[in-house]
């Protein structure tokens, strides 16, 4: 926003320019009074009024451990497990832990240099390798079952596995399992869901699709094996292509988030 001395009507017409789209005309003509009046900053001010008393280190430590046991937990179910507000769960998340979501995942608003170096150096070496898109298809283009149970007789050593780095996913009795598979288990740097077909691709047409519907206990599962099974073959191969493009994109931007 910008102040015009005296000056209604440019900053109103500024501020709708810029803000049209997520600002009501009420609010709107609030900020414009409130610049007359000899605000400069959008920035929250100093009050008297009653601080939000919910924010405490105790529910600090609680939604940040929620959030690292189920990265795609929601605001409404924090607010319901910590049994506070839903305006002090954002409060918590954004100001607090500095988180914003990322392919509907909850992840650091801001990537530290190591981390951004991790992702750098785990999608340029998974770039050089030659397990590929072409492969990736491969495996697709047959029954999933059957092409593990025809390499498993071979040895499985091309069979690739790409998972995150949730805690059911890391468990030793799951590695210990893929390790007698021989399977090649691919690297995934940690807050990585845009390196992720399954989190940057389908579940968020999955979730396009099935938005409105209502389901009861377990119809859900249901429906979703149903949805998957209607996909066309080159549904999920145009995801796995897509992966060699997002390890690309990371490394040019050198370890930022890849945004479609």
């Amino acid at each position: 926003l910008l102040k015009h001395t005296n000056d209604f009507i440019p900053l109103q017409a500024k501020h709708m320019i810029l803000y049209s789209n997520s600002c009501g005309g009420q609010n709107r003509n609030l900020w414009c009074k409130c610049f007359r009046e000899g605000r400069e900053r959008v920035e929250n001010e100093l009050h008297d009024r009653w601080p939000r008393t919910s924010v405490t280190k105790l529910n600090i430590d609680r939604a940040h451990a929620l959030i690292r046991e189920n990265r795609r937990i929601t605001i409404k179910e924090l607010g319901a497990m910590l049994s506070i507000s839903v305006g002090s769960v954002e409060d918590i998340v954004k100001y607090h832990l500095h988180y914003y979501k990322v392919n509907a995942q909850w992840v650091p608003r801001t990537l530290t240099d190591v981390n951004k170096m991790v992702r750098m150096q785990v999608a340029s070496r998974l770039l050089q390798q030659t397990v590929n898109a072409a492969y990736y298809s491969d495996l697709l283009a047959t029954d999933m079952k059957e092409k593990i149970r025809s390499k498993q007789k071979r040895g499985g050593k091309w069979v690739a596995s790409l998972q995150d780095n949730a805690r059911p996913h890391m468990a030793k009795t799951r590695m210990e399992t893929l390790q007698k598979l021989k399977w090649n288990l691919l690297t995934h740097p940690p807050y990585s869901p845009d390196l992720a077909p399954s989190d940057f691709y389908l579940f968020g047409r999955l979730k396009s699709d099935l938005q409105g519907m209502r389901f009861v206990d377990d119809a859900v599962i249901q429906n979703v094996r149903e949805w998957i099974r209607h996909q066309p073959q080159d549904f999920f191969e145009k995801g796995i292509r897509m992966l060699p493009e997002h390890w690309s994109k990371c490394v040019d931007s050198r370890g930022e988030y890849v945004e479609d």
